[in-house]
């Protein structure tokens, strides 16, 4: 372990399943967590899996990243259950190696952020008597359909059990209680998820403004999300097929519920009023975003639901059904309701012109701002030692 710096820097191991070069979900947050510690003078390592062309070791914007074993091929979903199991076999190679490493090197602690890499910093973080701070994501336990006999409950639930790390991180109250009470982990739930430049990117490139989308119809609502049973995409043509005919929608994302969604759309024949946009990038999503009435995310379980901060951030209402942290936050565009409820929830708001950003929402929902609580807690397990 390294001395203390005057400045209080750290010499980290970050552990993740998704990072650099993907740019969203875990992905995201993890970079800018990694890039946050740098710019603070702190020093990065991050072990992740190899995919597709990238390197083996390449440092970016001062972050070493270590690739050292492949996980699964382009083609194959990494949650098939040869995609799964390459996973763990990943997890169960990348002991030894870690052990290696930090023979070679001196670390102050680990971060591990995926359940299959939380045993493996458990593991090595005991042996070399460093600190494990663990981040908990998407829980499986939020989703109350799943049986306690599910692969993935039983994986989460022998983590909190086992190899949780001396900290815990996590963003949604559901899985703070789950962690606090059943397994009496040291938890700290931390806000904080958008890509702040992002958000003001979008705004300067923007052409258009809210009272001129509505020009093509009288109120334009927008879902963003993977067309997946989790997000209830299937039940989208219903809720406008409910709705008055001034309202529209329009789909951004793509999955294997698209072909159902399709269907659906013809039964309910809303086919002129809604629209589906496929997968679009992010800089487009977050203007279309922008230029519509009523963001709606009628989801069944959520972690920490970017889309949604991204919304408030851009002044446009959302309307969310009551899952993971939604219920917690006070925001007067915030509408929480019941997926049978979203028609007249949604007929109730009044839509205002509100252009631009709301600055107080960005700032308090911003990815830096969880990076910068994610540093406090590391030299707080650091400084306890």
């Amino acid at each position: 372990m390294t001395e203390a710096a005057d400045d209080e820097a750290l010499n980290v191991l970050l552990l993740a399943e998704d990072f650099y070069p993907k740019e969203s979900g875990g992905a995201f947050i993890d970079w800018n967590v990694a890039t946050y510690l740098v710019e603070h003078g702190d020093s990065v390592t991050t072990v992740t899996p190899r995919n597709g062309d990238t390197a083996r070791k390449e440092i970016v914007n001062g972050v070493e990243i270590r690739r050292p074993f492949r996980v699964h091929s382009n083609d194959r979903h990494p949650n098939s259950i040869r995609g799964f199991l390459r996973r763990i076999l990943f997890a169960l190679f990348l002991v030894p190696y870690l052990f290696v490493l930090c023979w070679r090197r001196e670390f102050d602690l680990i971060y591990s952020t995926n359940h299959l890499l939380h045993p493996s910093a458990a593991t090595v973080g005991f042996v070399n008597r460093l600190p494990h701070i663990s981040f908990i994501g998407f829980s499986p336990s939020i989703q109350e359909e799943r049986s306690i006999l599910d692969p993935l409950v039983l994986l989460e639930r022998t983590n909190f059990r086992f190899f949780i790390g001396d900290q815990v991180l996590c963003q949604t109250p559901k899985v703070q209680d789950i962690l606090s009470e059943a397994f009496s982990c040291n938890v700290e739930r931390l806000d904080g998820i958008v890509d702040k430049e992002a958000i003001k990117l979008a705004i300067d490139s923007s052409s258009i403004s809210k009272d001129c989308a509505r020009m093509s119809a009288d109120i334009q609502l927008i879902f963003v999300g993977r067309l997946v049973d989790i997000k209830n995409p299937t039940k989208l043509p219903d809720l406008i097929s409910n709705l008055p005919s001034t309202y529209s929608l329009l789909i951004i994302g793509d999955g294997p519920k698209r072909e159902a969604v399709e269907v659906a759309v013809n039964e309910k024949r809303v086919g002129d009023r809604i629209e589906i946009a496929g997968r679009l990038p992010h800089k487009e999503t977050l203007q279309l975003i922008h230029e519509s009435d009523i963001l709606i995310l009628p989801s069944e379980a959520e972690s920490y639901g970017a889309v949604v901060f991204e919304a408030l951030s851009l002044n446009t209402p959302v309307v969310a059904s009551p899952v993971g942290v939604f219920p917690m936050v006070d925001h007067p565009n915030l509408n929480i309701a019941e997926i049978e409820d979203f028609a007249d929830t949604i007929s109730e708001i009044s839509v205002e012109e509100a252009d631009g950003i709301n600055s107080d929402t960005l700032e308090e929902f911003a990815v830096d701002r969880f990076a910068e609580s994610v540093r406090e807690q590391m030299l707080f397990e650091y400084s306890s030692i």
